[in-house]
């Protein structure tokens, strides 16, 4: 490690080259904090992170983007892709993605949020060469490679590593690297190690990727995701759900066939698919013949559970990694209308080399899977028309929407979504309470966007009902919720947000030595104060507060968490990010979830419970264009406790930091 602290500080101290930090780096970050504002689970969010890299490294093209290609930008609704659309069908073709300013219909709070993803491109643009590149042979001035080296080093010890469990290092490795030629070909590789994992090609992943040529629109090799329809036969491992924006979460807008490039081991496919173009038809095929991880019940030779961590650091760990085979193989169809009609239908089968164990909370038993979906998207109007339903030979899943645009500044949508609870999801993610399962609930939604001279207000209630028992609940249960969020902006510098969260479930109590189905009322208010200049200094203070309330069991908890952040744009090359936080919490149920900045590519989302302070230091330095180094270190302490977490990663003592350092090398 010190050879490479070593690289570093020559590397900033040599080399005077100008170097710029990229604001789309800043813009992305931005971006994720909205839309993931409302999860309550710890975790990273890094395929999210990586898909907004994506279009900002192919950004969307303005002068060829319909509806449905404008609508995968994150906080893009129909009603402003329409208004660019109409605006270069009167005008003609953008030359810059910063004209959209110039479309006064559009909100410019909207466009400089979509404008990292945005790109015009017309038949006058000639390519641009620095004086360096004139030597340059034309295939290696279209080639660009991006190698991401990070590493991660927890500094307390935790249980698994003093009673040796864990069988590797604290360390937490990260590793990958990405080719492209033109905009047609990519090929890239990734290998990761978690903390007590032995091999630091723990996890692999690899792909090569083709597009658009001649009839094939899209060829990938290796490693990939599906992604399509309203997601509730096919996604990702990850997708939004509901948040600050009322309007853009609800609707999805399918994605195909996507490399794989993330570090989560699970949900993804191993071997070939490829999509076909025809006019407006698009036909996909897709095989993978992929090893899992799972628990096998040794005397029925059966498969208990699919594990989804990652993790390979004990005996019994060690033992579920790649214990199970999955093949899978199927095809799509896809037609659509330039900006009107979209139909699709999907089919896939599912094997596996042992059958699941009979008894699991769904009885979801058998080896063989089958899934036949269609999905539809229809614009006329004022009105957006989407949906889908997904049958697996036992029942349907079903989800129904409508967008409806009142005015310019008023749009309001719904949707009603019905998910059998013996539906077997394996590769869903549809719209609802609960993240991504995609079974178990029926649920109607309502939210609506409204944009005035004063700001912009985000409105949205749910209602839902678990029919069956879930995880948490050994009964049926239901609930409903209930979300305000106010953004104005005072002058160009300043922009405060409001947020009001209502929530009242139903959740399992012990009560008089009895589980017992109650209601449980939560509620939050949250207050957020941002100041910032242009490109030099932007501040964010919150404060937000919580009251968790469960009557027939007598509690009544209260949740506090104070924050305030800065960020600084030194000498265009070095970002420098600070935040403290201090947050007091009656127990884990009033806790307070708090998404941080971090190294490029990696935005946690932590929970913060109990009495204490965290506080973090993050730069990112640009010594010279090819390089960008990140560095981070965390802290929380707890005063009032003498050991934080708990089982193989328990800290004893009351500190938990954490040191991570990161290059990105772009050539």
């Amino acid at each position: 490690m010190k050879y490479l602290f070593t690289i570093i500080f020559l590397i900033a101290i040599i080399i005077p080259a100008y170097a710029q930090i990229d604001s789309t780096v800043l813009k992305t970050e931005e971006i994720l904090d909205d839309v993931l504002i409302e999860t309550e689970s710890e975790s990273e969010d890094e395929d999210l992170y990586d898909y907004l890299e994506e279009i900002i490294a192919n950004p969307i093209d303005l002068n060829k983007a319909d509806i449905f290609e404008l609508t995968k930008i994150p906080g893009m609704d129909n009603v402003s892709a329409e208004k660019i659309i109409k605006h270069r069908e009167k005008f003609g073709n953008f030359y810059s993605a910063n004209e959209l300013f110039a479309i006064r219909e559009l909100n410019k709070n909207l466009i400089e949020k979509i404008i990292p993803f945005l790109r015009a491109e017309n038949k006058f643009d000639q390519p641009q060469f620095s004086e360096s590149d004139e030597s340059t042979t034309p295939f290696y001035s279209k080639l660009r490679t991006t190698l991401r080296s990070r590493i991660s080093n927890d500094l307390q010890t935790r249980r698994g590593f003093s009673n040796q469990r864990f069988a590797g290092s604290k360390i937490k490795t990260y590793n990958r690297l990405q080719i492209k030629y033109d905009k047609n070909y990519q090929a890239g590789v990734l290998i990761e190690k978690d903390p007590g994992e032995v091999l630091h090609t723990d996890f692999s992943s690899f792909h090569f990727q083709m597009k658009d040529e001649g009839f094939i629109n899209n060829l990938i090799i290796g490693d990939y995701t599906i992604e399509l329809g309203q997601g509730l036969a096919l996604w990702g491992p990850f997708g939004f759900s509901k948040g600050a924006d009322a309007v853009f979460p609800v609707k999805k807008s399918s994605r195909f066939i996507r490399p794989y490039t993330s570090a989560a081991e699970y949900n993804f496919f191993r071997g070939a698919a490829s999509t076909f173009q025809f006019g407006g038809f698009r036909l996909s095929g897709f095989y993978s013949n992929h090893f899992i991880d799972a628990s096998i019940n040794e005397a029925t030779n059966e498969i208990i559970s699919i594990s989804q961590t990652g993790f390979h650091r004990t005996t019994t760990e060690i033992a579920k990694k790649n214990s199970a085979q999955q093949i899978f193989y199927g095809g799509s169809l896809d037609y659509r209308t330039a900006n009107v009609f979209n139909i699709g239908a999907v089919y896939y089968k599912v094997k596996f080399d042992k059958p699941l164990e009979y008894g699991s909370l769904y009885d979801v038993t058998g080896d063989n899977f089958n899934y036949l979906a269609v999905y539809y998207n229809l614009n006329y109007y004022k009105f957006s028309l989407f949906g889908e339903a997904s049958y697996d030979l036992t029942s349907v899943a079903s989800l129904n929407g409508l967008q409806f645009a009142a005015s310019d500044n008023l749009i309001f949508t719904t949707a009603i979504r019905s998910y059998p609870r013996n539906y077997k999801n394996l590769f869903g993610f549809g719209f609802g309470e609960r993240s991504g399962k995609t079974n178990n609930e029926v649920g109607f939604y309502s939210g609506v966007k409204l944009r005035t001279k004063i700001g912009i207000l985000n409105l949205y209630y749910d209602i839902f009902k678990f029919p069956f028992k879930t995880n948490e609940n050994s009964l049926s249960s239901e609930g409903d919720e209930l979300l305000i969020d106010f953004l104005t902006n005072l002058n160009h510098n300043f922009e405060i947000k409001l947020r009001y969260k209502y929530e009242n479930k139903e959740i399992t109590e012990i009560i008089d030595n009895e589980n017992r189905i109650v209601r449980r009322l939560k509620q939050t208010a949250r207050t957020e104060l941002i100041y910032e200049t242009e490109n030099f200094i932007r501040l964010k203070t919150r404060i937000e507060y919580n009251n968790f309330l469960v009557r027939l069991a007598d509690k009544n908890e209260n949740g506090l968490l104070i924050f305030q952040e800065a960020r600084l744009l030194l000498l265009k090359k070095l970002a420098v990010y600070g935040r403290i936080i201090f947050f007091h919490t009656d127990s884990f149920n009033s806790a307070v979830y708090e998404f941080e900045n971090d190294l490029i590519g990696v935005m946690p989302n932590l929970a913060m419970y109990g009495k204490g302070i965290r506080w973090y230091f993050l730069i990112r330095y640009k010594p010279i264009n090819l390089i960008t180094i990140s560095a981070k270190y965390s802290e929380t302490y707890k005063p009032d406790e003498t050991s934080l977490s708990s089982g193989d990663n328990e800290i004893i003592g009351n500190l938990d930091n954490r040191f991570s350092l990161q290059i990105d090398i772009t050539f």
